[in-house]
């Protein structure tokens, strides 16, 4: 299982994040880690992009402990990826990321964009090399958002016109729940975005006594727009609540994917990573 190792401060940005993100980066090192061993000897080119990746670093707020975020995770795995692909809109970011990989992955095919992903996904999707008859590229997309207005569905079906999987953190009780009241004034276009689902309200509203809360409810409507470009779509139960301190789901984690092996993945990552009140410290 993941355990990660206490690092000391080197100077660059380090963004804080509450303690539930280790629950994240566990799954998602656990995924890209499958991914990757299983995929390499079946594609010609396997690619990891990671949409919103921070500075390769994150200090835990609870304890002020640094560790080793999302993209220095999947670059340090032992099974590698033929390429990898980063983009983060802040700068600091960008740069803190670059010379971290620069210092402790000089040797790897690596991009990165400082880019809002939204705007620039046909920037990244250049990078991402193309596929022929005698050249089979699949790639491995984890969208690691804090607020719905970070990511637009458009952004999503531009990424699916090729061979990809996403895993997508969703901000199902951080957003949804708690600004439930201002997404469902007409005027606010947040959701219809995220979504790519202009009539998600008249369904909300027509649900009646669904015993559902707004959150669970924008990530079953997640899943249907993403069945409608041919993904598989998970259940709830099959998502992970990830949890804050108190105990309360504040983000849900899901996978989309085309091929049913994902599933199975997903499955084992989910049943054999660490306990979240075990931080591996």
């Amino acid at each position: 299982m993941e355990q990660f190792e206490k690092l000391l401060d080197d100077g660059l940005t380090t963004p804080s994040i509450g303690i539930w993100g280790i629950e994240k980066y566990r799954l998602i090192s656990c995924y890209a880690s499958m991914f990757s061993k299983t995929m390499a000897n079946k594609w010609d080119c396997i690619v990891y992009l990671d949409l919103f990746s921070g500075s390769g670093r994150a200090r835990i707020k609870e304890n002020n402990i640094i560790i080793n975020s999302s993209p220095l995770l999947v670059l340090g795995q032992e099974n590698k990826f033929s390429k990898y692909i980063f983009n983060d809109e802040n700068p600091d970011n960008c740069e803190a990321l670059y010379k971290r990989i620069k210092r402790e992955f000089p040797g790897l095919d690596v991009n990165i964009f400082c880019e809002d992903a939204n705007l620039g996904i046909e920037k990244i999707l250049c990078a991402i090399p193309q596929a022929h008859k005698n050249f089979k590229v699949l790639s491995f997309c984890f969208i690691d958002i804090f607020k719905m207005d970070n990511l637009k569905f458009s952004t999503l079906s531009s990424l699916s016109n090729r061979f990809m999987d996403f895993l997508v953190l969703i901000p199902s009780d951080m957003d949804a729940n708690r600004n439930e009241r201002n997404y469902l004034n007409s005027e606010n276009k947040i959701i219809d975005e995220f979504l790519g689902n202009t009539i998600w309200r008249k369904t909300w509203i027509s649900s009646g006594d669904d015993p559902r809360s707004f959150g669970q409810f924008i990530v079953d409507e997640l899943g249907k727009s993403m069945g409608n470009l041919g993904f598989n779509v998970p259940k709830i139960e099959k998502t992970v609540g990830i949890k804050n301190s108190k105990n309360r789901v504040i983000y849900r984690l899901a996978l989309y994917s085309k091929n049913k092996l994902a599933d199975k993945f997903w499955s084992q990552c989910v049943k054999y990573t660490n306990p979240q009140t075990d931080f591996g410290f």
